[in-house]
């Protein structure tokens, strides 16, 4: 089964980032606003808690090929496909948008962790910081990470499974070593490991080449000088997370009032079941 071409996601939009950026800005405005009032507050982050999911969300569908309709429709459906390569991709899909929704309410709530408890209007400029340090560059990032490893699950699902899959780097200065180390590691599709399906870090460009031998063919130990970041060690791929449990975002529990607000937005995506 030949793979298709592995797509390029889109490079990013100034206007488009500073646009997001600005809403919400906007909505954490108004979460200073009302943070002596507890009700208010929790409303007013859970607000800026779906208009960062639904970034996401947009980048993830980007890089799946899917418009919101669509990506509904394959929720509804559950496991109702005739292929299996739609069940793979009704999975995907489901954990991509799952893991979407804890990253930004995990996001959202750690940055109100690092907000002071009482703020004064002598806090503000602080508070921007904190602001900026979680929904700004930071966020750009995070935003093309997601949008890639969206790309790569949609060629994977065109992908044999037994066809030899071989990690492959940019080849230019921007390369980091301990991805250079992995050039050339090589796995059949079925056994690839999640942790080496790029992108394995942050910002990481590398890709995955079809139909081709390299030097190192089903290492069960991993080249010298290769880190794995325990973040990226699942892979959309595999319908597991992009941003894992080991991201610092999520060393904060939920409280429990926006845990149920988490599952009220996952129940509208047809994911309570799961």
């Amino acid at each position: 089964m030949a793979a298709a071409t592995l797509p390029t996601p889109s490079a990013a939009s100034p206007e488009r980032e500073e646009q997001e950026y600005f809403l919400l800005y906007d909505a954490f405005a108004r979460l200073l606003d009302c943070w002596t009032d507890s009700a208010a507050r929790y409303s007013a982050l859970e607000t800026l808690i779906e208009m960062r999911a639904g970034t996401l969300i947009e980048r993830l569908l980007d890089g799946l090929g899917l418009d919101l309709e669509q990506a509904l429709e394959i929720l509804k459906r559950r496991n109702d496909f005739p292929t299996q390569q739609e069940r793979e991709r009704r999975d995907i899909l489901a954990a991509g948008i799952e893991n979407m929704l804890d990253f930004a309410a995990a996001e959202e709530y750690a940055m109100c962790c690092d907000l002071p408890e009482k703020v004064a209007e002598d806090d503000y400029e602080f508070c921007d910081a904190v602001f900026e340090r979680y929904n700004g560059h930071r966020a750009v990032q995070e935003n093309l990470d997601v949008e890639y490893a969206a790309v790569m699950a949609a060629w994977w699902l065109t992908v044999g499974t037994e066809q030899m899959l071989t990690f492959t780097t940019q080849g230019d200065e921007r390369v980091r070593p301990w991805h250079a180390a992995l050039e050339g590691v090589s796995y059949p599709k079925s056994s690839f490991p999640a942790e080496l399906i790029p992108p394995i870090e942050y910002g990481c460009r590398c890709f995955l080449t079809p139909d081709s031998q390299g030097a190192v063919t089903g290492v069960l130990e991993l080249p010298e000088g290769v880190r794995i970041n325990p973040v990226f060690r699942e892979s959309l791929c595999h319908a597991g997370r992009i941003f894992s449990a080991a991201h610092p975002y999520f060393r904060h529990p939920l409280p429990s009032a926006l845990h149920e607000h988490l599952q009220t937005l996952k129940r509208k995506f047809h994911l309570s079941w799961t």
